[in-house]
This record gives C-alpha cells, structure tokens and sequence, in this order.
C-alpha cells in the first residue's frame, strides 16, 4: 500500500498550489466524500474537484497551513488551517476582502492501492462567517 499520510500531504499541497485535479486524484473513482459543516456530500472524483474548486472561487488564495497528520491502519486524521482572503462569493455572502484562519479536521480511509476510499470534513463555518463579517459572533 502506498503511504497514505503522504498520499494525503500531496493532495494537500496541490490543493494550496490551485492544482484541483492533483488534489481530487487521492480518491477511488467512486470514493465518497463529507463535507459535515456544510451538509454537502460527494460521491466521485469529479464532484469532489468540483467541491475543491468552491473554496477557491470564495478565495482565490486560499491554502493549508499548520497541517498534522496522524495513520491509524488504512486511516488518517489531518489537522490543519485554511488561510486566505474571501474574494468572491461564499454562498449569498459578498466578498469582504478580509483574511480568515479555519481550523479543519478531516478523517479519510485508504484502500489497498492506496487510494482514498471514503473522507470527512470537519470545519467551524460559523467561526468564518464571523471572520468575515457576515455575522456577529458577540453574545
């Protein structure tokens, strides 16, 4: 099997580098992927660039920072940041400019080839509405 953190870490960095399809090509052609902040599911490669390619029209410079990484068999956890500024559309939410820091989680499985299989997303979009300023976070 090859090495999933590494398989993981590549997908990574091509993501931070714009390169979508190096990133989407980590997953089995039929992996499924969750994005739970969102409530949003995918369930081949395509749809997964596709999901990759909206973070990056909300911020076109948007990359990982900080990434940990920790294998468990076939599975890896990675923790990390996503930086940038928000200049395009997040949703119905206008572009502001401003920077934002989301911390992430993610769990994915590999097969036996190496590929992921299955992945989950783990995010606080509340956290970044309020960075952003589309929302108040003061109670």
């Amino acid at each position: 099997m090859n090495n999933p953190v590494e398989t993981l870490r590549n997908a990574h960095q091509a993501f931070s580098e714009n390169r979508l399809a190096d990133s989407a090509s980590l997953l089995a052609a039929n992996a499924t992927f969750t994005d739970h902040g969102r409530n949003q599911t995918t369930s081949s490669r395509e749809e997964f660039q596709v999901w990759l390619g909206q973070h990056l029209a909300m911020s076109s410079n948007m990359r990982i920072e900080d990434a940990q990484y920790v294998a468990m068999g076939d599975t890896v956890v990675a923790q990390f940041r996503a930086i940038g500024n928000q200049d395009g559309v997040l949703g119905s939410f206008p572009p502001t400019g401003k920077p934002f820091s989301l911390d992430i989680c993610e769990v994915w499985k590999f097969n036996e080839n190496g590929e992921a299989v299955e992945g989950h997303n783990y995010s606080d979009g509340l956290g970044l509405l309020g960075q952003l300023g589309h929302i108040s976070l003061e109670g």
